[in-house]
């Protein structure tokens, strides 16, 4: 199941179910403990807001609107807090070395000072974003350390698997083609040359080029007669399409193939024990959450239905 269905599902059968644990006093700036460790308005505030740009169609604005996203966000967080706690049980802890790999990858997306920027317009600062990179490296080394420990598959288990994908594991006949595209017939016949005569390829201003892979039985009509006479590097005659000029090369003929269940062993794995995972993952989450000791602010309880008279009253 999905991290976040998951956590929305919890949100409605944990947090309503908490009873006297809603009105207990917490400290200033803390919104729920789990098992004594404390959730801090600031970490709840950051993932709401994440949330809310993700999920939110942007028109629900009323209170009880809002605190229900603070709730699914609540909800994640004591996941989180959960898996956290389980991995110490378990001796395990996401090393510091890893968690600065991941930011350095995550900021080598960014130039100069995007993404400080980006955690700006977030309302979020370094110290709340590592946290919260620290649930996420945490959630991912418990699925590979905890949930996906003692699986084991068995061969009925693979066989019914790739029996019911088989066709997945089916590529059919290919054709591996450049598009050579411009408005003036020819700029794309000079391009044309170009590509047969150069190693350096320089197309003229206006001309594009795209590649692309595409089933035989895929390929476009207009394309078909002067494809299926091409060798792999030959290049099409210059056809008037429409609005633009064309020709199609032809970069490689791929052959049909399928994969056995030998050759497909490795992917059958991956997606089994990924099933499995996830159905560890709920039914630890749900156990987890009985036997935990969960307390919540009183400001984030959903309020009561009032009845007819209490509205009349």
């Amino acid at each position: 199941m999905p991290h976040f269905l998951l956590v929305c599902m919890l949100c409605f059968c944990l947090l309503p179910s908490l009873g006297g644990c809603w009105r207990d006093s917490l400290p200033a700036g803390t919104v729920a403990t789990v098992n004594g460790q404390p959730i801090s308005l600031r970490l709840l505030h950051a993932v709401q807001v994440l949330s809310y740009f993700q999920h939110s169609n942007f028109s629900e604005l009323s209170v009880d609107a809002l605190r229900k996203q603070y709730n699914i966000a609540l909800a994640s967080l004591i996941v989180h807090s959960l898996v956290v706690q389980e991995l110490h049980k378990n001796g395990l802890e996401v090393p510091a070395e890893q968690t600065r790999a991941e930011e350095a990858r995550v900021r080598a997306d960014y130039t100069g000072g995007e993404f400080e920027q980006a955690l700006l317009e977030g309302q979020m600062d370094i110290q709340t974003w590592r946290e919260l990179l620290h649930n996420q490296l945490a959630l991912e080394l418990f699925a590979a350390k905890v949930l996906s420990r003692d699986i084991e598959l068995s061969l009925q288990e693979v066989q019914e698997y790739y029996a019911r994908h088989e066709r997945e594991f089916s590529v059919p006949a290919s054709l591996s083609l450049r598009i050579i595209s411009g408005a003036e017939q020819n700029q794309v016949e000079s391009a044309c040359a170009s590509l047969q005569e150069a190693s350096a390829i320089l197309f003229p201003l206006g001309v594009v080029e795209q590649k692309t892979v595409m089933p035989k039985a895929a390929v476009p009509e207009e394309w078909l007669k002067d494809v299926e006479a091409l060798k792999p590097g030959d290049i099409s005659p210059v056809r008037k399409r429409e609005s633009q000029y064309q020709a199609v090369q032809l970069l490689a003929d791929i052959p049909a193939s399928h994969m056995s269940i030998v050759d497909a062993y490795p992917l059958i794995e991956r997606a089994l024990t990924a099933e499995k995972v996830d159905e560890k993952y709920t039914h630890w989450i749900e156990q987890a959450v009985q036997k935990a000791d969960i307390r919540v602010s009183v400001y984030l309880q959903e309020r009561p239905v009032a009845s007819e008279q209490e509205k009349l009253e």
